[in-house]
């Protein structure tokens, strides 16, 4: 288990929070959060930064620097993917108010793995469309992004098959209050997602379909504390979750792991304990087979760790 903070509070930016990674062609990673005097605060503004592995294994992170910064608006959201041909794709939002209900839904693109973007583009001119999640490339070629609707808390999946040059988009129609699906596709081709919930539970759901059409979300006996989580598979097909293991509090902020793609979350372990703020994970399986996870900690900072096989099987 390897642990390091990536952004050290400025006077000017003293919070941060809702990261997101990504793995480049040569193995390095670019991660983003979003930081600012408060969460919506017309200053907050995207970072971004990238990480080295040292020879010894462990890594290290150059210092943040801001990317997209919108006058008198706050930014917010971002989520990572870099696509099959090396490009790394941006996704955020921009607030036309003061609150999330406002965003609006962008994406920028860097073709040099991260060290220059695109103008960025609008995606979705409806307020309250966001993202949190990462993005799949699924096996037939599809592009599957998982997003939310903040007005009306129901998950939404934008389905791609020209990689990314049009989007067509799918709402989950059901009356329980849901946001931020995580997805993983089984070696079978379902479509698995883990929700957030104001209910107390983390909430999944299953879609048969690639994207198209997904079943009534059902309780898992997980705890969810109105938090977000993540979940991600390992070659062996193997499955991580990441979430907050109460139902009131963003503390402790808890790995699960199944052995299987059945969802028997037989092995439990705390990642972060004690009082404060540990949420919002983002999940990564690398190319060598270790699992990344960033998350916020104390909304003072972004905190990254890097762990195996052996970790999360408590041997």
């Amino acid at each position: 288990m390897f642990k390091v903070d990536i952004f050290e509070p400025m006077v000017s930016h003293p919070m941060a929070h809702a990261s997101t990674l990504t793995e480049l062609p040569d193995g390095d990673l670019l991660c983003a959060f979003y930081a600012g005097s408060y969460e919506t605060a017309p200053d907050q503004a995207i970072f971004i930064a990238k990480g080295k592995k040292r020879p010894n294994g462990n890594w290290d992170w150059e210092k943040p620097i801001k990317l997209i910064d919108t006058m008198q608006k706050a930014n917010g959201n971002p989520v990572l993917f870099t696509a099959p041909d090396g490009t790394v794709w941006l996704f955020f939002v921009t607030l036309e108010g003061s609150s999330w209900t406002s965003s609006l839904l962008f994406a920028t693109k860097s073709r040099d793995s991260g060290r220059t973007w695109t103008e960025p583009q609008l995606l979705s001119a409806v307020q309250g469309t966001m993202p949190r999640t990462k993005p799949l490339v699924l096996e037939d070629g599809t592009w599957l992004l998982p997003l939310y609707d903040e007005r009306a808390w129901k998950p939404i999946f934008w389905l791609s098959e020209d990689e990314g040059q049009n989007w067509h988009q799918v709402r989950v129609q059901t009356r329980l209050r849901l946001i931020q699906p995580a997805v993983v596709e089984l070696s079978d081709g379902t479509l698995l997602a883990y929700c957030r919930s104001n209910a107390k539970r983390i909430f999944r759901l299953v879609s048969k379909d690639k994207g198209k059409s997904w079943t009534e979300p059902e309780p898992t006996f997980l705890p969810n504390p109105n938090s977000a989580v993540d979940i991600a598979k390992l070659p062996d097909g193997s499955l991580v979750l990441a979430f907050n293991d109460s139902v009131d509090n963003r503390t402790p902020l808890t790995i699960a792991f199944s052995t299987d793609e059945i969802e028997r979350w037989t092995v439990i372990r705390d990642l972060e304990v004690g009082e404060g703020e540990f949420s919002y994970p983002c999940l990564l399986v690398a190319s060598d087979g270790n699992v990344h996870c960033t998350y916020t900690y104390r909304r003072r900072t972004i905190r990254h760790s890097v762990f195996g096989k052996n970790w999360l099987t408590g041997s």
